[in-house]
């Protein structure tokens, strides 16, 4: 604490600052009725899971992760994954299993791709933001982010191409895996690999390879993110630190919310964030982007 108390001045002014979106982080609700929305009950299997997801957040307990990659959701239109490439998804703060489980498939339906979960667990709403805290301020991440970084990391070992989604929390579990990857002389070549898709992220930094950037011809890893220029934790998070965060930032300025199906991925998935530009835009609906769909921009441009 006393060694990062720079670090804490600046995250705890910057959330007072913008203090007054916090309120619209839920809202607006049903904005999207086309999706399955974490605040409907009719979008998960019963209401037991409703009950069970409200529990979780409310409740504080050392809960376990229900997959490190291991589970797949799966749209209805594609039997089999490709072996060529594998995507994941990380998940955001306070995301009980049926939470985590419904953002995985809304993913896999819109871009009708086998996704596999990295499920982060939550031990209510206050730890996990204080876990969060501890992870970006302090840099104290690795019991948060060390289980993702290995079913990552063997992916890429066995995969042409891993495609890695992540909301809010999952940015900063994201972050870490980059940092680690790059920094191991075993690893850091696999980079080359990695597309990421930072979605409402709340990380402060973010970082590519300079000469692995030169050799493959596009940022390494390629990274987009997509922010609601509304969205408190986007506020704090990638919008405050656009000189640290490499990759192309496409963002909404009079759109709220932060909820992942709810206020985000329709909207992505029809090209409302980036004009129809960006190479995750490309992936919707099943396609495919080429190599020339890879955006060459410098770290903290904004779009």
């Amino acid at each position: 604490m006393v060694d990062n108390r720079t670090a804490i001045r600046r995250d705890v002014a910057l959330g007072l600052s913008h203090a007054s979106s916090l309120p619209w982080f839920l809202l607006p609700f049903r904005s999207e009725p086309d999706v399955r929305s974490e605040l409907d009950p009719r979008s998960y299997n019963n209401f037991g899971d409703v009950v069970n997801s409200a529990v979780q957040v409310l409740l504080p307990a050392q809960r376990e992760s229900i997959s490190q990659g291991t589970l797949v959701c799966r749209p209805q239109r594609v039997a089999r994954e490709e072996h060529s490439s594998r995507w994941f998804f990380i998940n955001g703060v306070a995301s009980a299993p049926p939470v985590a489980l419904l953002n995985a498939s809304e993913i896999a339906r819109l871009f009708r791709r086998p996704v596999h979960l990295v499920h982060t667990p939550t031990w209510g709403l206050v730890r996990d933001l204080a876990g969060s805290i501890t992870a970006r301020t302090l840099r104290k991440d690795g019991k948060l982010s060390r289980p993702a970084l290995y079913a990552i990391q063997e992916a890429l070992e066995r995969h042409e191409r891993v495609v890695l989604v992540c909301h809010s929390q999952g940015t900063i579990v994201a972050s870490y895996i980059v940092r680690k990857l790059l920094r191991h002389a075993s690893t850091r070549d696999l980079v080359k690999k990695l597309e990421l898709y930072c979605i409402g992220g709340v990380a402060d930094s973010l970082e590519v390879d300079p000469q692995l950037t030169r050799e493959a011809g596009h940022p390494v890893p390629y990274v987009e993110h997509f922010a609601n220029g509304r969205d408190y934790f986007s506020q704090i998070g990638v919008l405050s630190h656009l000189d640290s965060t490499a990759g192309t930032v496409f963002c909404i300025p009079e759109r709220s919310g932060h909820l992942l199906n709810e206020h985000y991925l329709a909207g992505i998935a029809r090209g409302d964030y980036c004009n129809r530009t960006s190479r995750l835009y490309r992936y919707a609906r099943g396609r495919e982007p080429g190599d020339e769909n890879y955006m060459p921009v410098q770290p903290g441009e904004q779009i």
